[in-house]
């Protein structure tokens, strides 16, 4: 059960820029509530304090606990007599038994009264040890004294102590000298962080003016640098290890300000640390190199990076929060770069800044005037040159501004988590849309929305969807949803189990920038998606000779075997289109068809192909070759039930390749039960060898007849060669096996 502490009152607690004011009483736990002024405001139990900070200011206010460390039990007792109704006491005999108390009560203790002669250990040895202990940092010694003994004060001053008191005890002069030292300790702690001892942000911000508004004549750099990946080593070793690496960079720091007589630095917040310091770029990359060189020191596990922005001062009567902010910009340019540890702000970074505080402010906006505009791009069906269906695009007409592009305001409100508001503004036009379209009396094919992973992780997302088709009175088939092959690699549990509910109410979900991430094979084995997106961006700058055409025909081939019908976007030559009817591919979208376009100029794209009939590929065969590929198709059910064995080859460059065989072939030509490995070598190598050279006839233009195969010594096979699809290097050749062992 929690422990808590009854207090009456309210602690605030400056932490930088930010005032956090603490309740405590029995009745609430850590409970966050709002405060005035956009101040967080919490109730904790004492056990569950936020930070050393609070709960050391929690015990000055609740009643400051003192620690008498003396040897004659009459001056104890004298002092207990004045100090109980104020303080509670904490006492012990000498030195070594007020580390061991300290140590069991360091979160209560306030100040410390300490005799210097004493049994044991001595006041002198024991403020020896207590400056070992940077935890105690922050506690005050008052010593006791009977004499004025200058070089015992001075002794007394060099060790850290911060007050003497006359024996006997004077008890307002002895009341006020212990409230100065809790109240100056206050002070400190505001000023210092916990963890490093270094500047708060607030005490930062105030010694960087105080450093700016110095007569003189150099010109001064804020830099502000963080630990890239900071939170892993807290995640994965531990808050003390972070405390340790912290610690490390504060350490640093101070060797480094003893170089400079002018240096102030702070840690600002987290992993965050600041110096204002004069500006040299050589000095600069010193910094950067000395804190690197020491973070690997810490642990050579880690693989620490700093990420260092830096502003050179041009305007000193800039506010030290701007001059944070330009930093800030400065240090986001190197994030992720390994080899880029230091930026430095230009004007185009604050111009950037504008621009991405310009769309933020505005969604609202934009959103309520429906400024937002759904364009579609079409998708086309390789086997009939038709189109089936687009993808919704979301497209920004600015009243004032006029079109902004989507490159500009996507990223922003995806790093900012206003692209699910978004999401649900196209869910919901697009349904609107499919409603208009049914109520003209028009069948409209199915139009594909993205969804964000913002929107995937939405506990709401299955209902969402639910109450839109329920709404508009639309079928879920006409609502296909687009998720980011990304959005699948983290918690795939719940992503399956959404997918499941979405399929259950009938809609298709496509895997989006399939063969984008890392895990791609993985996520297919366990997701079940309808269909597969695939960027055009396998074969850069149309070459079809590369590694880029092996990787996509082979990932077409492989959505095939899953059952998957595939969808390549980005395709704007015709020699894309060719390749990828030769291999199989479904259904292409691009600019060679159709750039995005607005519903009225989609709505006559899609009465001109109504008007101009059923319009086939030029070359019939080709569209058998595609529902070939189409295992779900009834060609391709027809094809694996004839009982003759037929195959069909790629021939290219004089090299074949196997893409297609129905059952027939696979039980009787090469995968005969029983079969040995060297048996089936042998087969393949023979057949090849044969066709390879019919192939080759046809290429040329020479007549190729019928041929005659052994396949072994008591079975023949007449072999027929035909070819279904061709394109400038490539033609589809299918294969036809007949059994002619009776005749020989």
């Amino acid at each position: 059960m929690s422990k808590t502490v009854e207090l009456k009152c309210i602690v605030v607690y400056r932490d930088s820029s930010l005032f956090l004011a603490v309740c405590f009483n029995a009745q609430t736990r850590a409970e966050e509530i709002n405060c005035y002024g956009g101040a967080r405001v919490a109730r904790w139990a004492e056990d569950s304090l936020p930070c050393p900070i609070i709960k050391e200011l929690a015990y000055m206010y609740n009643k400051n606990t003192i620690l008498l460390v003396d040897d004659e039990e009459m001056i104890k007792q004298q002092l207990k007599d004045v100090i109980t109704d104020d303080y509670e006491v904490l006492d012990a005999s000498d030195g070594k038994e007020a580390l061991e108390i300290l140590a069991a009560n360091i979160d209560k203790v306030a100040v410390i009264v300490l005799d210097l002669i004493m049994p044991v250990m001595d006041g002198f040895q024991f403020m020896d040890e207590f400056r070992r202990h940077q935890e105690y940092d922050n506690i005050p010694v008052i010593v006791a004294t009977s004499n004025e003994d200058w070089h015992s004060e001075q002794k007394c001053l060099e060790a850290g102590v911060w007050d003497f008191v006359m024996k006997p005890y004077n008890p307002v002069l002895l009341q006020f000298r212990i409230k100065n030292a809790i109240d100056k300790s206050r002070m400190i702690m505001a000023e210092r962080d916990a963890i490093t001892g270094l500047y708060t942000k607030f005490k930062f911000y105030r010694a960087v003016r105080s450093l700016l508004s110095e007569e003189t004549q150099e010109t001064f750099a804020f830099a502000r640098f963080d630990i890239d990946r900071f939170k892993m080593i807290n995640n994965f070793y531990g808050m003390k290890e972070g405390d340790k690496v912290l610690q490390s960079v504060a350490s640093e720091l101070r060797k480094i300000a003893t170089v400079f007589d002018r240096f102030v630095y702070g840690r600002l917040e987290n992993d965050v640390f600041a110096v204002c310091m004069p500006f040299k770029e050589e000095n600069i990359e010193l910094l950067v190199n000395a804190l690197q060189i020491n973070l690997r020191k810490v642990n050579k596990d880690y693989n620490i990076k700093v990420s260092c922005g830096v502003y050179v001062i041009s305007d000193d009567t800039l506010d030290v929060s701007e001059m944070y902010d330009r930093a800030f910009l400065a240090a986001k340019s190197c994030k992720g770069k390994f080899v880029q540890s230091i930026a430095y702000y230009n004007e185009s970074m604050i111009e950037d800044m504008r621009q991405e505080q310009f769309i933020i402010n505005e969604v609202n906006r934009a959103i309520d005037e429906e400024q937002f505009e759904v364009y579609l791009q079409p998708k086309i069906n390789l086997v009939t040159d038709r189109s089936y269906g687009a993808e919704a695009l979301v497209r920004w007409n600015h009243p004032e501004k006029g079109m902004i592009s989507p490159g500009e305001f996507i990223p922003v409100y995806e790093r900012n988590g206003i692209i699910g508001r978004l999401d649900q503004y196209m869910w919901r036009h697009v349904c609107k849309l499919l409603r208009k379209w049914l109520d003209e009396g028009k069948n409209p094919n199915p139009i594909s929305v993205n969804v964000s992973r913002v929107n995937i992780y939405n506990p709401q997302l299955v209902q969402i969807f639910k109450k839109l088709i329920t709404e508009y009175q639309i079928p879920a088939e006409l609502l296909n949803l687009e998720l980011t092959e990304s959005a699948f690699m983290e918690d795939q549990d719940l992503i399956m189990k959404t997918m499941s509910s979405l399929h259950q109410l009938g809609f298709k979900i496509m895997m989006d920038d399939f063969g984008s991430g890392y895990s791609s094979l993985n996520v297919l084995k366990d997701m079940e998606v309808d269909y597969l997106k695939v960027d055009m961006k396998f074969l850069q700058d149309q070459e079809f000779n590369g590694k880029g055409e092996k990787v996509l025909t082979s990932v077409i081939r492989m959505a095939k075997w899953l059952h998957l019908p595939s969808i390549v976007e980005g395709v704007e030559t015709l020699e894309q289109v060719d390749f990828l009817k030769c291999i199989g591919c479904e259904y292409a979208q691009g600019f060679y068809y159709a750039k995005p376009m607005p519903i009225a100029d989609y709505e006559k794209f899609v009465a001109r192909e109504e008007a101009m009939g059923a319009k086939t590929s030029a070359d019939e065969n080709m569209a058998i070759v595609n529902e070939l590929w189409n295992t779900r198709s009834s060609v391709s059910r027809l094809f694996d039930m004839l009982e003759t064995p037929i195959a069909v080859y790629e021939f290219r460059n004089a090299k074949l390749e196997l893409l297609r065989t129905n059952t027939r072939y696979e039980n009787d030509i090469v995968f005969d039960k029983g079969v040995s490995e060297q048996e089936y070598n042998r087969r393949v190598q023979t057949e090849r060898e044969l066709l390879s050279e019919a192939f080759t006839k046809i290429v040329r233009g020479d007549f190729c007849g019928p041929m005659e195969y052994e396949l072994t010594e008591d079975i023949w096979y007449r072999v027929t060669v035909k070819v279904i699809g061709k394109r400038a290097d490539t033609m589809i050749m299918m294969v036809t096996f007949y059994e002619i062992s009776e005749y020989k």
